[in-house]
C-alpha cells in the first residue's frame, strides 16, 4: 500500500463509520429526543406568575350540560350570555374554543352572533378548515358564520411517537391566505386573522408549559365552571384575557408532558387549557424553537466524525474515553445553556448517542486492526525472533525503542562442533539439508521449554530465560533444555552417520547471573539480546566443553539451583578473560544399570582430587576401571601424571 493510499483508506473508513453512527443516532432519536427534551425544558425560562394571572379558562363541564336540554352543540344562547357578562365584566378579549360549525336552534345562533358583533371586546371564534377534518357542509357553515368575524385556528399539533402536544400551535397557508391561530388572534396587537403570505411557514417552537402554582394541580390558571361566571366578581374577568372551553371527560384531551411530570394519575388536560399555556407564552414573547432536522443531521454526522476520527488516534484508550465523556457533557452544558437562554432547543440525543456508536465501531475497527497487526507480528517476527520476544511485541508490553534493563537470566550457547570444516565439502544445496532440520528443532526446543531465542549465528543457537518475562526456576528450566538439546543433537548424529555424514556435536554452556537485556543496536536495526559477563561466560563455558571432553557444561551458579538435577562436578575452570576459578558441572549418564554406583563413585573421586589428596590419581584409575575412556576422568589423571594436582584448570582458549 502507497503512503498516500493509507491516509485516503483512513479517511474513507471514519467517514463510514461516522456515517453508520449518525444514523444510529438518528434513529435512537426518534423516540427519545422528544422525552428528553421534556425533561431538559425544566431549565427553560416560563410566563411569570402575574402573567399566568391575567389568563382566566372558563371551562363548560359536565355539570354545565347537565342544565343544556341537549349536549351538542352546546347551547349558543348560553354562550352568548356568558359573551355578553364577560363584556360587561371589563374582560380583556375572549377565546372561544369551541367549534361552531354547524346550525342550531336559529334564535340561538342569532342570538350568538349577535352578541358577539355587540360585544365592545375581541371575541374570537375557534376556527378548523377541512384539513382538519371538517366536510364541505360544515365547511360551508363556518365560512359563513366564523370566517367573517375575528377568528383562530384550534388545531393542537400531536407529536406522532406519544401523541404528547409538545409543539406551539402553527399559522398554515389555505388558499394563498394565512391563517393565524386562536392565541395570535387573542395577543393584544394581532395580526390580521388573514393576510397574504407569499413567504414559507416557520416551524413552530416548544411549548413552555407554565408551572402550576400548587403541585396537585395542572394548571396555574384560574379556571371557573361556566355555569357560575354569572354569580362571580366581576373584578375576576377584567382587564383579562378568557378562553371558553370544555372541560370533558372523553372530549378535546390531549397528554401533555407537564401532566406526564404529574404522573399516570393526572392524565390529560383540556385543549382550552393548552390554549391558555400557549397564550401565556406569547404574551411573555418567549420562544424556543426547535432544530431543524437539517441542523440535527449536520450536528449529528458532526459528532459522530469528530469522535470517529479521534479513536483513531494513537492515543491510550482510557484517555480517548475521558476525551469523549468530556466532550458530551461539554456538549450537553451547551445545550442546557441554549435553553435556559430561550435560544434554540439542539438535539440532545441523536449527537452523543451518534459519537458514543462512532467511538464503539472506531475502537472495534482500531481492535480488529491491531488484532489482524498483532497476527502478522507474530508470523512475520516469529521466523526471525525468539515467539517470547513477539508476544511481548505484539502486546505492547515491549517497545520496539532501543533501551534495556537489568534482569537476572540464564544463557544457553551452543555451537555445532566441526560444521565450517564440514561445509566446505558439500554443495551448498546439500548444507542446507543438513542445518535447516538441526535448527528447526533446535529452535523448536527451546521455545518449547519457555527460552528466548537470542540469535542464531551459522550453525550456533543462543537463548536465555528470565526475561522478558521472569523465571524463578530459569536454572532448572535451562538444564533440562540443554539435555533435551543434547538429546536431540546425538540422535540427529547418528541419523546422518548413517548416511555417511559425519556430524560433530553440539557443546552446550550455561551461565546465569546480572545482565542487561533489551534493544540494542542502531536506530534502523537492532537485537532483543542481553550484555554482560554472564553472557561472556556462558559463551566461554561452551568453548570449554572441547578442552575438557563434555558436551554440556554449567556454572555453579545454575547448579546452585537444581538440587534435585543429577550433575557431575567436573572442574574449577579458569576461564579466559577472568581471575577467579568457576567451579563447572555437566549432567550425569542418567539411563544404565550402574548410574547411581558412578554416580557415588565419581562424587568420591573428586572429592579426593579437590582436595589434592595423594590418592587422586588411584581414585582415578579406579573410576576409570568402572567406565573406561570417561573424558573428564581421563583428562585429570593426565593432569596428574604431569605433576599437577587439585582440580583447577586454566584455559588459555576461548
Amino acid at each position: 500500500m502507497s503512503t498516500a493510499t493509507a491516509p485516503r483508506l483512513r479517511w474513507r473508513a471514519s467517514f463510514l463509520v461516522a456515517f453508520a453512527a449518525c444514523l444510529i443516532g438518528l434513529a435512537a432519536a426518534v423516540r427519545l429526543e422528544p422525552l428528553v427534551g421534556d425533561l431538559a425544558l425544566a431549565a427553560a425560562p416560563r410566563p411569570s406568575p402575574a402573567i399566568a394571572g391575567d389568563i382566566v379558562v372558563v371551562a363548560i363541564t359536565e355539570d354545565t350540560l347537565a342544565d343544556f336540554p341537549y349536549r351538542s352543540p352546546i347551547d349558543r344562547a348560553f354562550l352568548a350570555g356568558l359573551v355578553s357578562h364577560l363584556d360587561a365584566a371589563g374582560a380583556r378579549a375572549v377565546g372561544i374554543d369551541i367549534l361552531v360549525d354547524q346550525p342550531s336552534d336559529p334564535a340561538k345562533d342569532r342570538a350568538f352572533f349577535d352578541a358577539i358583533d355587540g360585544a365592545g371586546i375581541p371575541v374570537v371564534l375557534a376556527l378548523a378548515t377541512r384539513k382538519d377534518g371538517l366536510t364541505e357542509r360544515q365547511y360551508g357553515f363556518v365560512r359563513e358564520h366564523v370566517l367573517v368575524r375575528r377568528h383562530g385556528l384550534i388545531a393542537l399539533d400531536r407529536d406522532e411517537i406519544d401523541g404528547v402536544v409538545r409543539h406551539l400551535p402553527q399559522s398554515r397557508l389555505e388558499d394563498g391566505t394565512r391563517l393565524a391561530t386562536l392565541t395570535e388572534a387573542l395577543l393584544p396587537d394581532p395580526q390580521p386573522a388573514s393576510l397574504a403570505s407569499s413567504s414559507a411557514e416557520v416551524r413552530p417552537g416548544r411549548i413552555l408549559y407554565s408551572r402550576p402554582v400548587d403541585a396537585g394541580l395542572p394548571t396555574p390558571f384560574a379556571l371557573y365552571p361556566a355555569q357560575h361566571v354569572a354569580l362571580l366578581p366581576d373584578d375576576w374577568f377584567s382587564g383579562k384575557t378568557v378562553l371558553i372551553g370544555t372541560d370533558l371527560p372523553t372530549i378535546d384531551r390531549h397528554p401533555t408532558p407537564m401532566v406526564a411530570g404529574l404522573g399516570s394519575a393526572a392524565g390529560t388536560i383540556p385543549g382550552v387549557v393548552i390554549h391558555a399555556h400557549v397564550l401565556a407564552q406569547r404574551l411573555a414573547g418567549l420562544s424556543l424553537p426547535v432544530a431543524e432536522p437539517a441542523m440535527r443531521v449536520a450536528a449529528t454526522l458532526a459528532a459522530a466524525l469528530l469522535a470517529a476520527m479521534a479513536f483513531r488516534l494513537r492515543l491510550p484508550p482510557a484517555r480517548l474515553a475521558g476525551a469523549l465523556g468530556l466532550g458530551i457533557l461539554a456538549y450537553l452544558g451547551l445545550c442546557l445553556w441554549s435553553i435556559a437562554a430561550g435560544k434554540l432547543l439542539p438535539p440532545l440525543i441523536a449527537p452523543p448517542v451518534a459519537a458514543l456508536a462512532a467511538a464503539g465501531l472506531a475502537s472495534l475497527q482500531r481492535w480488529q486492526a491491531e488484532r489482524a497487526q498483532r497476527s502478522f507480528l507474530r508470523l512475520a517476527f516469529s521466523r526471525y525472533v525468539s515467539p517470547a520476544v513477539v508476544e511481548r511485541i505484539a502486546s505492547g508490553r515491549l517497545a520496539l525503542a532501543l533501551g534495556g534493563e537489568k534482569r537476572c537470566v540464564t544463557y544457553v550457547f551452543t555451537d555445532l562442533e566441526g560444521f565450517t570444516t564440514l561445509s566446505e565439502t558439500l554443495e551448498p544445496s546439500a548444507l542446507a539439508d543438513i542445518l535447516n532440520p538441526y535448527l528447526d528443532e533446535m529452535c523448536q526446543l527451546m521455545t518449547a521449554h519457555g527460552a528466548t531465542i537470542d540469535k542464531i549465528i551459522g550453525d550456533a543457537v543462543v537463548g536465555f530465560f528470565g526475561a522478558p518475562d521472569d523465571d524463578p526456576h530459569q536454572a532448572r528450566h535451562a538444564v533440562d533444555l540443554a539435555c533435551a538439546l543434547d538429546a536431540f543433537a546425538e540422535e540427529y548424529r547418528s541419523r546422518l552417520r548413517e548416511k555417511g555424514i559425519q556430524l560433530g556435536i553440539t557443546r552446550i554452556g550455561l551461565h546465569k547471573g546480572p545482565a542487561v537485556v533489551g534493544n540494542f543496536g542502531g536506530s534502523r536495526f537492532f537485537d532483543y539480546t542481553g550484555i554482560g559477563d554472564t553472557v561472556n561466560t556462558a559463551a566461554r563455558l561452551e568453548g570449554a566443553n572441547r578442552f575438557v571432553g563434555t558436551r554440556i557444561l554449567l556454572s555453579d551458579a545454575v547448579a546452585r539451583d537444581c538440587p534435585d538435577s543429577a550433575l557431575r562436578p567436573v572442574a574449577s575452570l579458569v576461564l579466559k578473560g577472568r581471575a577467579a576459578p568457576l567451579a563447572v558441572f555437566t549432567p550425569h549418564a542418567v539411563d544404565g544399570p550402574d548410574s547411581t554406583t558412578l554416580r557415588d563413585a565419581w562424587a568420591s573421586t573428586y572429592d579426593i582430587l579437590e582436595r589434592h589428596d595423594q590418592g587422586a590419581e588411584q581414585a582415578l584409575t579406579r573410576f576409570l576401571d568402572l567406565t573406561p575412556g570417561d573424558p573428564v576422568a581421563t583428562l585429570h589423571l593426565s593432569r596428574l601424571q604431569a605433576g599437577e594436582t587439585g582440580a583447577t584448570l586454566v584455559l588459555a582458549g576461548k
